[in-house]
């Protein structure tokens, strides 16, 4: 990405302004003063037979750069050859650059610094962690220290932290297990209790992690695993029914579980 304008061969966000039969004119605003076309032939994959079947007026898609006349500002640009899965990861880049750039207004005002500091503020933030959101999302997740690499003036860290701990909320994914559990002998039930305990005592060693442990009926147990993603969860909630399962069998019991919705 030019810091002027586009290049051939970059993908970009565009905004379809007009539709004509044998094409598309669109805005880049991420390049403030380019516009593009895109041919008919470079809408879609398929046949086209109405181009408004495809696209509307205001959509906001994500173009590849054919080529580029930087003197006139004007590109020429594809759809059809942008992958869905491109097309989704930028969309989303967007996103998250907007509200990241949201939640540094919002720490201007409460910093009470004017918002023509915001750029620098926002790059210096990039460079460590890669987008400014990212740099919020770090100081609920990890904690405040994150910020102390970064070359800050105190009142816009104090403000970040703040708006951070208001405005960003750790995603909570849950996923649980039926573990049947049998112990025979008079010290049966002491052994249940420390397998379970020793369980919970795994998740809550993780950082983020919930445990919760209740009876459902003899002979099982459920263990309901919370994290920040399902597939840290899943992780999780196998490792600790394994060696609920290696604890039991070496105390001369029997384990089981399978995976249930939660």
């Amino acid at each position: 990405m030019s810091a002027e304008g586009p290049n051939a061969g970059d993908y970009v966000i565009v905004v379809i302004k007009d539709i004509v039969p044998y094409g598309v004119f669109v805005e880049l605003p991420e390049y403030p003063g380019y516009r593009g076309f895109i041919h008919i032939s470079e809408i879609s994959t398929s046949w086209v037979k109405n181009i408004r079947h495809h696209v509307k007026e205001g959509q906001m898609r994500v173009a590849k750069v054919l080529n580029v006349s930087h003197h006139k500002k004007m590109c020429d640009l594809s759809l059809k050859r942008v992958s869905g899965a491109i097309e989704k990861r930028k969309l989303d880049e967007l996103r998250r650059k907007k509200r990241g750039r949201g939640l540094l207004r919002a720490a201007a005002k409460m910093a009470a610094r004017p918002e023509s500091e915001i750029p620098e503020i926002e790059k210096k933030l990039a460079e460590v962690f890669g987008d400014a959101l990212t740099a919020f999302e770090e100081v609920v997740f990890t904690g405040k220290h994150v910020l102390d690499e970064v070359d800050l003036p105190a009142d816009w860290k104090a403000a970040i932290i703040a708006i951070a701990q208001k405005s960003i909320e750790i995603p909570r994914k849950t996923v649980r297990a039926n573990v049947d559990i049998r112990v025979p002998g008079p010290f049966g039930a002491k052994i249940i209790r420390e397998a379970l305990l020793h369980a919970k005592e795994k998740i809550l060693s993780q950082e983020h992690a919930e445990a919760k442990i209740y009876y459902v009926g003899a002979p099982t147990y459920a263990i309901e695993v919370t994290t920040t993603d399902y597939k840290s969860a899943e992780k999780l909630l196998a490792s600790v029914c394994e060696d609920l399962e290696n604890f039991v069998q070496k105390h001369g019991g029997s384990a089981s579980w399978e995976r249930v919705e939660a």
